[in-house]
């Protein structure tokens, strides 16, 4: 028995070197050092690559996908369209739905808490024991002590069925919070979508305005060029200077780099759009031009009512409240654990097996077969009595986490409140400074018509055409500016209204 008892306890030192041995060997999957650069594959002891090159080896089994839909190239896509190609593509929705149905399985998970839990083993296996035993001494019978063997195989198949039939309301309260945190997973997955529509909105707008900047800076460079025509023709009647036509040379060659900047500008809009959209951005598609979209002129008048009336339709605001009264529930969960649990349990179990048993003192061996059934139903009643303050501690986060909720829940409605009060004063602004900046391009649409008929006449200056040139390219610059901002703050007043709801809102 000691020698056995040496071997056990030589194994188990080896057993406990070997695992501080692989402990100390994981460090070898880490660079060596803060300035080496990482090279190897995962599971593998990193390698030293012994250049300064932190680049990362191309891996060809990751997966990529960027979407790309199947597009009618001869098509020009309006706003709703291009919101349903998004929401089709973007994986910022379908992640949203996985959350959703997420919430909605951990939902499932605790109802079936409240169904009986059946459960089979089986139990086998070969075992040895040995026992010392004392010998026997009655008048002429004499037995020597010695050792009891016995070894054989033992088969043990079982059901069990285990169903909690009272918890003081602990399963109800999970329930309760369960659903709620799926509401709010549901609305949420609703807002993804509200949001997708607001970005790919906002971008569509942009680039509206991009490309109406663009239409005037090449508006620009032709007046440019008449002028130069003009300055050329008043060079050959001898009523300009050679200083004039350079000047008008000057203004056309500025004007093909403001046209450029401007292209470079519709280009990365153009670009911004797609990636709202969530599709490859060597997508090419034609989108539809709404420079003459009317813009909204009914603004709210009564924010206050219109502040209430959206905190209670806008989702973000509604899973914030579930998360309130889920966190609540978790109080009451918390609070049944201090009381008893009822539960009934049941077994069915089948004992089979066979033995040799071997006695050293009377050099016999002798066999066993056992097939015992074994069934019972019981009650039981659990209720702890110390648990060193756990349930304590539980219940106090439980407490604490209500309450933050309750004060994210009310900070969340103050900045929502503000958005929407931002959202309508942009609006209000921008739609004045659209009226005012169309009142400008006018005056200095007459104004630059003026002076470039006095040019022609030989009446005006090359300085009084640049000075109306460039007052008209600032009005017309301002007024595009104006009616982007003016549509893009009025799908900002939707979204954060919690009105942007389809691809037909915008």
């Amino acid at each position: 028995m000691n020698a056995r008892r040496n071997w056990m306890v030589l194994i188990a030192g080896l057993a406990m070197v070997g695992l501080a041995a692989c402990s100390s060997s994981s460090m070898k999957l880490a660079p060596a050092s803060a300035t080496t650069p990482y090279k190897g594959v995962a599971g593998q002891a990193a390698v030293n690559g012994g250049s300064a090159d932190f680049g990362v080896a191309t891996d060809p089994s990751m997966p990529i996908v960027i979407a790309a839909p199947k597009l009618d190239a001869n098509h020009t896509y309006s706003l709703p369209e291009l919101i349903n190609i998004a929401q089709l593509s973007n994986p910022v929705t379908r992640a949203a739905w996985q959350r959703a149905r997420e919430a909605a399985a951990a939902s499932g998970a605790v109802e079936a808490t409240y169904l009986p839990i059946l459960t089979a083993d089986v139990l086998a296996g070969y075992a040895v024991t040995s026992n010392t035993v004392p010998g026997i001494d009655i008048g002429p019978v004499t037995v020597p002590s010695g050792t009891v063997t016995t070894s054989g195989i033992q088969a043990t198949p079982a059901l069990a069925v285990k169903w909690l039939l009272f918890d003081f309301g602990a399963r109800d309260a999970a329930l309760a919070s369960a659903q709620q945190l799926s509401f709010a997973a549901n609305v949420t997955f609703n807002a993804a979508h509200q949001k997708l529509i607001f970005d790919v909105s906002n971008a569509f707008f942009q680039y509206s305005a991009a490309r109406s900047q663009s239409r005037i800076n090449r508006d620009a460079l032709a007046n440019s060029k008449v002028v130069l025509s003009a300055s050329e023709a008043r060079l050959k009647q001898g009523i300009a200077t050679t200083m004039e036509v350079a000047q008008a040379k000057q203004q056309v060659a500025q004007a093909e780099f403001d046209l450029t900047q401007a292209t470079g500008r519709e280009r990365n809009t153009y670009h911004y759009l797609l990636e709202a959209m969530g599709i490859s951005p060597t997508t090419t598609i034609k989108v539809q031009d709404v420079s003459g979209r009317a813009l909204p002129r009914v603004v709210p008048t009564n924010l206050d009512t219109l502040i209430v009336a959206s905190l209670q339709r806008r989702p973000d605001v509604q899973a914030a409240f579930a998360r309130v009264k889920a966190n609540k529930e978790g109080i009451a969960a918390a609070r049944a654990e201090y009381m008893p649990k009822v539960a009934v349990t049941g077994t069915l179990n089948q004992n089979v097996g066979h033995y040799s048993i071997d006695d050293s003192r009377v050099g016999t061996v002798g066999s066993l077969n056992v097939n015992q059934p074994n069934a019972a139903v019981l009650v039981g009643l659990s209720l702890p009595l110390f648990d060193g303050g756990l349930r304590d501690a539980r219940m106090e986060a439980a407490v604490a986490q209500a309450a933050a909720s309750e004060q994210e829940f009310a900070q969340l409605q103050n900045l929502a409140a503000r958005e929407i009060v931002v959202a309508y004063d942009v609006l209000r602004t921008s739609l004045s400074g659209h009226a005012a900046a169309t009142e400008l391009v006018n005056a200095a649409q007459t104004n630059y018509d003026a002076a470039l008929d006095y040019y022609k006449n030989g009446l005006g200056t090359m300085a009084d055409i640049s000075i109306a040139q460039t007052g008209l390219l600032k009005a017309q610059y301002a007024r595009a500016q104006a009616r982007s901002d003016s549509l893009s703050a009025a799908a900002t007043m939707a979204f954060a209204t919690g009105q942007l709801t389809n691809a037909s809102v915008p």
